[in-house]
């Protein structure tokens, strides 16, 4: 899954979510989402970390959804579903693939340069920031000597949000800075698919032909 192409595995991805959000056929839903889960395991990704990032998203669409299900249960369970593969799919996607490839991917099929720019532009800077914010938290536990009464902990947090939006002025210009230093624009793929990309590509199309038969 590493060596696939970018614009392979982004394109199987979208197809992917669509195969499994276009229907309410639990039998489709299942063969997607298996297909997802052996391809993983094929490809070596750890399906427990996996399960790991998913879990809470799919069950807070359990919960959404649960009141339904006294009325039709079958809905609970297909719905619940759903949200589980869309979710499996895009793992595999950033689990086997950088941001960067990924925003190169996009330029490739002709997405505005603006939008692929500001996405990357969030993407290098929500990381840098929590980074930021991270380290200020170790700074703070690291210092205090006492656990301190309720009103101290409210005071000493405003103080660590009130750096951290400093903090985050500071590092908004110079992530602004090195962009422009190191040249803003991203590169498209220029390289011809390989025998693994088509292979891929195949395995995708079968899995959609299965997809219509059922």
């Amino acid at each position: 899954m590493h060596a696939v192409d970018a614009r392979i595995k982004l394109v199987a991805t979208i197809i992917f979510i669509v195969l499994a959000v276009s229907t309410f056929n639990l039998e489709k839903v299942l063969l997607v989402l298996v297909f997802l889960i052996v391809l993983s395991a094929v490809s070596g990704l750890s399906l427990k970390r996996i399960a790991g990032r998913i879990w809470l998203f799919t069950f807070f669409s359990f919960i959404v959804v649960f009141p339904i299900s006294f009325s039709n249960p079958m809905y609970l369970v297909t719905f619940t579903m759903r949200v589980a593969t869309s979710l499996v799919a895009i793992q595999m996607l950033v689990m086997t693939t950088n941001f960067a490839e990924i925003c190169s991917a996009l330029r490739s099929f002709r997405v505005p340069e603006v939008f692929v720019s500001a996405l990357w532009l969030a993407y290098r800077y929500a990381v840098l920031m929590f980074r930021e914010l991270l380290s200020i938290l170790l700074a703070r536990e690291s210092r205090r000597v006492s656990k301190g009464s309720h009103m101290d902990v409210w005071r000493k947090g405003g103080e660590a949000v009130g750096l951290f939006f400093l903090r985050s002025f500071e590092k908004a210009e110079k992530v602004q800075l090195a962009m422009e230093a190191r040249g803003e624009s991203l590169n498209h793929y220029q390289g011809k698919l390989k025998m693994l990309d088509f292979i891929y590509a195949t395995i995708v199309a079968f899995t959609v032909f299965w997809w219509v038969v059922i």
